[in-house]
């Protein structure tokens, strides 16, 4: 029986490792065609991320979460719809983002304990000022699809603040993950937002894909965390209920 128990957990382990290489590997490829303006490979390699991350969270999670699944689609083709660079796909693209952030604010709220209103407001300043100089230079250069621009950036002000007053108050291993995947996205916004309208090097691009891997990554680790802490309480819960 111990025997078996072992293949089997070494046989999880091994695919969880197949996966998470594969999902590393193609973002490194992804990176060096960016990098490199090769835009077959950037074409063959970008639509698998998502879904890796995706196979990588169904193997993991001891309780799947759909709304969860659902943010990572809707991210998944807002990245496919930023390859075309055009003005529609900027507007198609943060509507999929802002529709992405919003999921994954309302996971945040219910999984963990936040840490008050004031707090959260302190924790939003840094993001907030941030978004405020990116919405100013966009203003004119955006048109109508500004308010939605705005919108997006207003929930990443707030997703930002939730962040970070989680973790000064609750400063645990979950929530540093979060942290960090928060201010990695932020600053993948604050690149791709000066490469298209203030300065393009060639470094941004692969530069904010190396933050958007990251900060995706390291918010799949704060929800098997969660969700493991969740399924942990419930299992105490029918313990002492029974």
């Amino acid at each position: 029986m111990l025997n078996l128990e072992m293949l089997k957990k070494l046989k999880t382990n091994g695919l969880l490792f197949a996966l998470t290489f594969l999902y590393f590997t193609l973002s490194f490829v992804e990176i060096f065609a960016e990098f490199y303006k090769i835009p077959t490979v950037i074409l063959a390699t970008k639509p698998l991320l998502m879904p890796l991350l995706i196979a990588i969270y169904c193997h993991t999670s001891k309780k799947i979460n759909v709304i969860y699944l659902v943010s990572l689609v809707a991210l998944w083709i807002g990245n496919i719809v930023f390859i075309t660079k055009s003005a529609e796909a900027v507007t198609i693209g943060t509507a999929l983002f802002t529709f992405y952030r919003i999921l994954i604010i309302f996971l945040v709220v219910k999984m963990t304990r936040l840490p008050g209103v004031i707090p959260i407001l302190l924790g939003s300043l840094p993001f907030l000022f941030l978004n405020l100089f990116l919405m100013n230079i966009t203003f004119e250069e955006l048109g109508n699809s500004f308010y939605l621009f705005a919108v997006h950036s207003i929930f990443t002000t707030i997703f930002g603040g939730i962040a970070l007053g989680n973790y000064m108050f609750h400063s645990n291993k979950a929530n540093m993950y979060l942290l960090v995947s928060t201010m990695l996205y932020t600053f993948m916004q604050f690149l791709f937002i000066i490469r298209v309208f203030l300065l393009s090097l060639n470094i941004f691009q692969p530069l904010g894909m190396l933050l958007f891997i990251s900060s995706q990554y390291l918010l799949y680790r704060f929800f098997i965390l969660e969700e493991a802490k969740i399924v942990r309480n419930e299992n105490i819960t029918q313990v002492e209920g029974s």
